[in-house]
């Protein structure tokens, strides 16, 4: 689920609901895009226990079904960055999903 806000100074901030389910994002296609500038949180649950890490940005939750976790930033760096699982013998570090920051 996504919600946008423009603040008074103009600032979009977007929050995106996210729930990872057998390894996979439900209901999202495989790339989130928001523009350069945008205040972003995205709020994670999962099936799994996992640690997720947003490449470019350097930023790392853990989440397991007991605890959802947020990943909060301003999306200041243009350019396509992967969301990948680590940890709990996940093996491949394949990509849950995108996310472009577009200028």
């Amino acid at each position: 689920m996504l919600t946008t806000a423009v603040a008074a100074d103009g600032v979009r901030h977007k929050v995106l609901t996210l729930s990872i389910v057998k390894g996979a994002v439900a209901g999202v296609g495989d790339t989130l895009r928001v523009q350069q500038g945008d205040d972003v949180e995205l709020r994670w649950s999962s099936d799994k226990p996992m640690e997720l890490h947003l490449h470019g940005y350097d930023i790392e939750v853990k989440v397991s079904p007991q605890a959802p976790a947020v990943m909060s930033f301003k999306a200041n760096i243009p350019g396509r960055f992967p969301v990948e699982p680590h940890g709990q013998g996940l093996g491949h570090h394949r990509p849950v999903l995108y996310l472009e920051v577009h200028p």
